[in-house]
């Protein structure tokens, strides 16, 4: 978050929970703390992170209840209990924050909560009267920090003095020209590195909002830009400056990807009026749940990869214990072959009958081995289903990415738990993730039966045995790893055309979704039997019968037809 959006976060704030009642606080990541604040007819819920990547300030709707045990929210909650939010500061363009707090509106203040936003070295404290250290979100040792070391207990001190310029709405164009003239690199590399509250993305502001004539002029290098050009964006500079200073802030969205807090309606025609606070908000859970959901399909992937070649590994390994048992006739042979000689020695006994034993080893050992590669082929085929269940979350482009996080944290569950693969998960993680599961998708034929479609493995194993009814009629792709369909059937016979959209869909939520037709089993509920030692959605049935689906025809009816997926 630039310095603007947290200047225009704070400038709210200021205006709106000034003073207000701290009501409670809970650390939903390790990395991220929400405050609630308790005003005279409101109850405002703030979301502070110091993630190197993303560090912020937010307001935001009432999260869920997750959190609440970790060792700093229990420190501000009881420290802060019944006090007043009485004072919130920052300093022009730097990126600390500090709240202040009395026991009651008036009083001198006894608490203080610091956010220090910058980058990699952001952090929260939580400070007595005397700015002692009482918690910090991350500690620093001499070691990771030559300038200070931030523990509990010491006392806290200022972060290292901004050298850059501050921004003045006073500036004379040369001199504007002149300070970030000295380098010759790139418009935005000169600004960035000169000023202070200047981010990449005030820069590509700054070129939006200007009349430049040439496009992309902040990547250009400074000596190839015309006077003319630079006045441009020094005029866009000093109205960026002035609307800081007086903190004339307004949500807008530009270039279609990019959110500012200074541009005016009028100047981008920006129709939908959004609240500032609103908007952010939405930015930043868009993008925030889209980067997580990327990052929980690289691990997922991830560990999909590993124990597949884990699987291949021992495969191979059983692959050529069984090629030598298959010698276990010559073994045999070679004992006989001692023992049938005129003269036998006592070693040649010992050694004819250590033969023997190896043959019949050798022998004995074939169909365990020959049991261990079924497993293991089943384990490589049960991994090419999972894959498949992450391809299929992009099935539904519109879908919200809470949804597919759902799923995702799911799957990884389900993989790791079927595979003992350990993974790490605290209290509040499983607590959360038992109250809150994914449902399979329900969509509606045109003659107005309903269709299931499993999109992990637990969803699969409920929609074809604990959901579905005598009469119920079951789809999967043929010899291919995909979702379960179940056509609930059982309350009204299904037509030709119902039949075909169900298959349409199991061909779309399978991995040869791509091919013009796919062969589709369709069985009968009845027909259709869990396999005891095997995984949840693991199956075997009888009397099948063939239907072809078409993957394209069922993408068309699901984007026309499902209101939403929940």
């Amino acid at each position: 978050m630039d310095i603007t959006s947290i200047r225009s976060i704070l400038h709210y704030l200021s205006k709106n929970i000034l003073p207000t009642k701290f009501e409670t606080a809970q650390q939903p990541e390790p990395n991220t703390i929400q405050l609630c604040f308790r005003g005279v007819n409101s109850q405002t819920w703030l979301e502070v992170s110091w993630n190197g990547e993303s560090p912020r300030i937010l307001k935001i709707n009432k999260p869920e209840k997750i959190g609440r045990e970790s060792t700093l929210s229990k420190q501000i909650r009881y420290g802060l209990k019944y006090m007043a939010l009485i004072s919130i500061n920052q300093d022009d363009f730097e990126r600390v924050i500090k709240f202040g707090f009395a026991k009651k509106p008036g009083d001198e203040i006894c608490k203080y909560l610091i956010f220090e936003l910058m980058g990699k070295h952001s952090n929260i404290f939580y400070l007595d009267n005397k700015q002692k250290i009482i918690a910090v979100g991350k500690q620093i040792n001499s070691n990771q920090s030559s300038f200070r070391t931030i523990s509990t207990g010491s006392i806290y001190s200022d972060p290292p003095v901004n050298l850059k310029k501050k921004p003045r709405e006073d500036e004379s164009f040369q001199s504007w020209k002149d300070s970030i003239s000295t380098v010759p690199e790139s418009l935005k590399f000169c600004l960035v590195n000169t000023y202070q509250g200047v981010s990449p993305i005030l820069t590509k502001q700054l070129e939006v909002f200007s009349n430049a004539n040439e496009s992309e002029i902040m990547e250009k290098n400074i000596d190839f830009i015309s006077d003319e050009d630079l006045n441009e964006i020094f005029k866009s500079w000093k109205i960026w400056i002035k609307r800081f200073k007086n903190n004339n802030f307004n949500f807008s969205i530009f270039n279609k990807f990019f959110y500012c807090v200074w541009f005016l309606d009028k100047e981008i025609n920006y129709r939908n009026k959004i609240d500032l606070c609103t908007g952010i908000e939405n930015y930043y859970d868009y993008h925030l749940k889209k980067k997580k959901f990327e990052l929980l399909v690289n691990k997922i992937e991830g560990i999909i990869f590993k124990q597949t070649n884990t699987e291949k590994k021992n495969l191979n390994f059983q692959y050529n214990l069984l090629l030598k048992s298959e010698n276990y006739e010559l073994y045999k042979e070679k004992a006989d072959k001692i023992f049938s000689t005129n003269e036998i020695k006592k070693q040649d006994i010992i050694k004819g009958q250590k033969l023997y034993k190896k043959s019949k080893k050798l022998k004995r050992s074939r169909e365990l081995i020959k049991e261990r590669l079924i497993i293991y082929k089943n384990n490589i085929n049960r991994l090419d289903e999972f894959t498949t269940l992450l391809e299929n979350l992009n099935s539904l482009n519109d879908e919200e990415f809470f949804i597919k996080i759902k799923l995702l944290e799911e799957i990884m569950e389900e993989i790791c738990n079927e595979f003992n693969i350990n993974f790490k998960r605290n209290r509040e993680d499983r607590k959360s993730r038992s109250q809150i599961q994914s449902s399979p998708i329900q969509i509606a034929t045109p003659s107005g039966l309903k269709v299931q479609i499993g999109r992990n493995m637990r969803q699969n194993d409920l929609i074809s045995f604990k959901f579905s009814k005598k009469g119920d009629l079951w789809f999967h792709a043929q010899e291919s790893p995909g979702s379960h369909v179940v056509l609930k059937s059982s309350s009204q016979v299904a037509s030709e055309k119902d039949l075909q959209i169900a298959a349409d869909l199991a061909a779309l939520f399978s991995r040869a979704k791509r091919n013009i037709k796919v062969p589709i089993n369709l069985v009968k509920i009845k027909d259709l039997q869990k396999i005891k030692k095997g995984g949840p959605g693991c199956v075997s049935f009888k009397n099948k019968e063939i239907i072809w689906g078409n993957p394209t025809r069922g993408e068309e009816y699901i984007k026309k037809n499902l209101k939403r997926a929940i």
